[in-house]
């Protein structure tokens, strides 16, 4: 029997693409070529090589003890200088505990919710939920937390408007998820950047917090003087997230734009430039956020129609940076988000 894909390291959302073109084992690759599935999944040439090569590369089996070095004696006979048991050989760092931890996965209810986002969430992956007022951001949000929590995982919420209220969390959440939630307030981006440079020192000493939300992300930069100070902050931000080994979720406004046709930034003297409701985090010319990791980020903007209908659309995945994903109607009550396609 042809060994599954799902066994190769491969990311989830590769796994997931893979999947819905109709490969699940290593023989359905076989006699495949490059271009052929790049071009089939629509993906980079480079991702179909990174495919390819994990299906043809064979793992080394590892004895239970391995001979770190020998070199030969006086006598013509090899002498062992030291051995170690397998088990020895994994870093330090690297316990069973911290392992079963980054395989944990913050699903939703919802499996449908679950596939826009590879399946669910993992450790290193971020999720920005975009939307005005009243749209859901923060519901949608608290589906996830829900999931981290069945997973034992804690969730540190960094609230940045005083919108995510405890009575709502523990109304979303069971009685006993409460002693999972840890929450912290901060008012304006110097708040915000002096618990952000102490955020790896908090997660220290909190190990079980695999899940950060930022409630309301966009509120700590609104006061900011001027672009380049933003912009700096963002990149901050962003290479913060990058050196920590944690799920990021973070809502944020919408604020009006000028664009251009091709999607670049404009502004009131250019030609043909259009007013766009977009993420306020978007301060790039090419209208990519700021504060996350492009290459493991997923991004959500959620919408009311004016007859009280509510939508949402993956609008950016780690793989694609612009989707062309389709809107799917969603519909929010006391059992959570569901959605379905329109």
């Amino acid at each position: 029997m042809s060994k599954p894909l799902s066994l190769l390291p491969l990311p989830s959302n590769i796994l997931l693409i893979l999947n819905k073109a109709g490969y699940t084992t290593v023989g359905d690759l076989k006699g495949s070529t490059v271009d052929d599935l790049a071009a089939e999944l629509k993906v980079p040439i480079s991702e179909a090589a990174k495919i390819l090569q994990s299906v043809e590369s064979r793992p080394v089996a590892t004895p239970l003890t391995t001979t770190i070095y020998t070199e030969p004696s006086t006598n013509g006979n090899e002498d062992t200088i030291e051995t170690a048991t397998a088990l020895k050989l994994f870093p330090a760092s690297q316990s069973a505990a911290v392992m079963l931890a980054n395989l944990k996965i913050a699903k939703t209810p919802d499996e449908a919710l679950n596939n826009l986002v590879g399946g669910g969430l993992r450790r290193g992956t971020c999720l920005e939920i975009a939307g005005p007022p009243g749209s859901g951001k923060g519901s949608l949000a608290l589906e996830f937390i829900r999931g981290a929590v069945d997973e034992d995982m804690d969730v540190l919420i960094v609230d940045c408007q005083n919108s995510m209220h405890p009575s709502r969390i523990v109304d979303a959440l069971d009685e006993n998820a409460k002693h999972s939630i840890h929450r912290v307030c901060t008012n304006g981006y110097a708040e915000f950047f002096s618990f952000l440079n102490q955020l790896p020192s908090y997660l220290s000493s909190h190990p079980k917090i695999s899940l950060v939300f930022f409630s309301v992300l966009s509120n700590a930069f609104q006061l900011i003087p001027n672009h380049t100070i933003k912009s700096r902050l963002l990149n901050l931000l962003k290479a913060k997230l990058t050196t920590l080994n944690i799920i990021s979720i973070a809502t944020v406004q919408l604020s009006t734009k000028l664009q251009n046709p091709d999607g670049s930034a404009a502004n009131f003297d250019t030609a043909g430039a259009k007013a766009m409701m977009l993420p306020s985090l978007n301060v790039g010319n090419d209208g990519e956020s700021g504060w996350f990791p492009s290459q493991r980020s997923y991004r959500i903007l959620l919408w009311r129609e004016a007859d009280g209908s509510s939508y949402l659309r993956v609008t950016a995945t780690p793989m694609l940076k612009d989707s062309n994903a389709k809107s799917l109607s969603f519909t929010m009550d006391n059992g959570g988000v569901k959605l379905s396609t329109v």
